[in-house]
């Protein structure tokens, strides 16, 4: 049974208008009175009815961008590509760091589609995000960004071709003679993490070596997450004679840890990076990274983003491919 504006009224035992002005945000409402509101709201997954339909076909020349995290220079650069489109499109944006909380992205989805934005740009915190489908069965536009979901077909992309970049980084210590290398992710279970596995292990396949679990560690994408995947690793698989990082923080906090252990980069251990963050070239020895071009993602996503707002039999899947940047980390 689908419910209605006169369902949630009754049971927040309010009025329909109250309800009215809390999803349309045309009134101050007491903040009690909207907090119960909106958890009977989220409770039915309640979309706005025709009403609101109609409404949306007046452009508010307004967009959101839900992004899981941003710890790190990818995330921050991929938001100034998203931005500067905007701007120039005349787009006003909301921005919101779920910080990998999936209940807190639904909540904020449904949030930022009640308030009538025109569209949403989103970086999911997980592969499972079949909710959405109800968003794409009214016609609301969305683009997935950087991260995605194979399943849900009906949804633009822009990303990143992180298959290759796990299978270019790998090939590459691979070519310097490394066999025994460390793969440091920040979480698993997105496709980000997924796909560089994927190409880590079809890379190492061709070279007939086999895949080992035991080199893979967590940094949960922070300086101090680096520096116990580090203590993690080089504890349990002394022998690693090469390490590939999937973000810029967790490089710098390897590698502090590296040289608090006494180990060499990159004589004892060679290192890629992802993302060129600002003090690659500086810090000694430079980084070498495998880069994907953020800020040409988050513009590319604003860009499919309006096509699909003004065009909604518009669809498009971009992936843009890496590059690798050498410097003296990896023993070139």
């Amino acid at each position: 049974m689908k419910v209605t504006m006169k369902d949630i009224a009754t049971e927040a035992k309010v009025s329909v208008a109250t309800v009215s002005h809390v999803i349309n945000g045309t009134k101050k409402i007491s903040e009690e009175k909207y907090n119960s509101i909106m958890q009977i709201i989220e409770k039915y997954n309640y979309i706005p009815n025709s009403t609101a339909k109609n409404l949306r076909q007046m452009k508010t020349k307004t967009a959101g961008l839900v992004v899981s995290s941003f710890p790190d220079s990818f995330v921050t650069e991929m938001i100034n590509g998203v931005e500067a489109r905007a701007r120039d499109a005349g787009y006003n944006l909301f921005l919101v760091n779920t910080n990998e909380d999936k209940k807190y992205e639904e909540e904020t989805i449904n949030l930022l589609y009640s308030k009538m934005v025109d569209g949403i740009i989103l970086s999911p915190t997980s592969t499972d995000i079949g909710y959405l489908e109800r968003f794409v069965h009214n016609g609301f536009p969305m683009v997935l960004v950087n991260r995605q979901d194979y399943n849900m077909k009906s949804i633009p992309r822009v990303t990143g071709d992180n298959y290759q970049t796990g299978y270019d980084a790998t090939k590459h210590l691979l070519q310097h003679g490394h066999q025994k290398i460390g793969f440091i992710y920040a979480v698993r279970h997105v496709t980000t993490t997924d796909d560089r596995i994927r190409g880590y292990k079809d890379a190492l396949k061709e070279a007939n070596i086999p895949f080992n679990e035991s080199y893979l560690e967590a940094g949960y994408a922070t300086v101090n997450g680096g520096i116990n995947a580090i203590q993690s690793l080089i504890k349990r698989e002394s022998d690693i004679t090469a390490l590939f990082i999937q973000n810029d923080l967790m490089t710098i906090g390897s590698i502090s840890m590296l040289r608090e252990l006494n180990i060499k980069i990159p004589e004892d251990i060679a290192i890629i990076g992802f993302g060129d963050f600002a003090s690659a070239p500086i810090i000694e020895p430079p980084v070498t990274n495998i880069v994907l071009p953020p800020e040409t993602i988050g513009k590319t996503a604003f860009d499919v983003l309006l096509n699909k707002i003004n065009n909604p039999n518009y669809e498009k899947n971009i992936e843009l491919p890496p590059t690798l940047i050498t410097r003296k980390s990896c023993g070139c």
